[in-house]
């Protein structure tokens, strides 16, 4: 059976940047006396990126899958396919995908968008391994990029309205991240994707619904706002974690002292130390970028090991674990060599 490696990657974060403190007093905590500094309590977001208005969340993939074909050394025209993977997306038809092919002149590739909330990303990396594993592809560009600055409101008339939804909702960023996953060969080694997990709770699937967008509120736009993330969904998300990483870790081969970085979708600081305890890895090879990046959805793990790699965390022959949880519910564990 065919090997797929993380040949290549890439990161793109938008230049303007707010601090927490800037979001708060736009979303109206002086008017409803509210103390400023929650959302970095609660979340340890300090800034974000956010998008100008003449951006948008192909231009996000876009920047980012431009700076992983280079990585990987390849051109437009090595690509076989093209998966763009995130929350939100440049219109409701065609699939943003081809936006970004078309930025990228990336023209005989199959592509499709990849909707599955915070986990997008790690889904359209499993679909990409799928497609190499299948004989269909030798190079799969995954992009992701999340705008999620568009979807968060700030013009609260109800105090209580705006406690419910921040800080989860006012700690989001944009940014965009990009994988190439390439068809792995002899010079490779060990190096490739070794295995993977996936589950999804559909019976929890009403809890945090951006309920715009869709033909259930096809012209509300007040429907099109984050909502604040609820304490039951994240602990459900940390029990199953449980059960679902040792699997992955046992049909690797890999003992928990094996691993030399662990990238995790990150909504808060706490979440991410829990994650860590429950893995029982060190704080030093978990990167953490909500303080600098916030919430930045599906585009969180691309960026992260794009962080991880500057901070030296991740090298070439790492073993590395991707962990994803997202609304809907549903998680994802893979384990790669990168």
């Amino acid at each position: 059976m065919e090997r797929s490696i993380i040949k290549g990657m890439g990161m793109y974060l938008p230049e303007q940047t707010f601090t927490s403190e800037e979001i708060e007093e736009r979303a109206g905590y002086d008017k409803f006396k509210i103390k400023k500094g929650l959302v970095r309590m609660l979340t340890g977001c300090e800034s974000r990126h956010y998008v100008r208005d003449n951006e948008h969340s192909s231009d996000l993939a876009a920047r980012a899958g431009e700076m992983a074909l280079k990585d990987a050394g390849l051109e437009s025209s090595d690509i076989d396919a093209v998966l763009f993977c995130s929350i939100t997306q440049d219109f409701a038809e065609p699939a943003t995908v081809n936006v970004v092919m078309d930025k990228l002149n990336i023209r005989n590739a199959y592509s499709f968008d990849i909707k599955n909330a915070c986990n997008a990303f790690i889904s359209g990396v499993d679909v990409a391994d799928a497609l190499i594993k299948a004989g269909k592809a030798e190079n799969v560009l995954v992009v992701s990029g999340e705008a999620l600055s568009r979807w968060t409101k700030f013009d609260y008339d109800d105090k209580e309205e705006l406690l419910k939804r921040a800080p989860a909702a006012l700690s989001v960023g944009d940014g965009g991240g990009s994988f190439v996953v390439s068809k792995a060969t002899s010079v490779d080694k060990d190096r490739g994707i070794v295995n993977s997990r996936f589950h999804t709770m559909p019976e929890v699937w009403n809890n945090n619904v951006i309920w715009g967008g869709g033909v259930v509120y096809p012209k509300d736009a007040s429907k099109l706002y984050i909502p604040g993330t609820t304490k039951a969904l994240i602990d459900m998300h940390q029990e199953v974690s449980k059960n679902y990483i040792p699997p992955v870790m046992k049909n690797s081969g890999w003992k928990t002292e094996d691993i030399d970085c662990v990238l995790v979708s990150q909504v808060a600081k706490w979440i991410t130390k829990n994650i860590r305890n429950i893995i029982g890895v060190e704080k030093e090879i978990m990167p953490e970028i909500v303080e600098t990046m916030g919430n930045m959805g599906a585009a969180n793990i691309p960026i992260m090991a794009c962080e991880a790699r500057r901070l030296g965390i991740l090298r070439e022959g790492s073993k590395t674990l991707l962990l994803g949880g997202a609304v809907g519910a549903n998680m994802g564990v893979m384990s790669v060599v990168m």
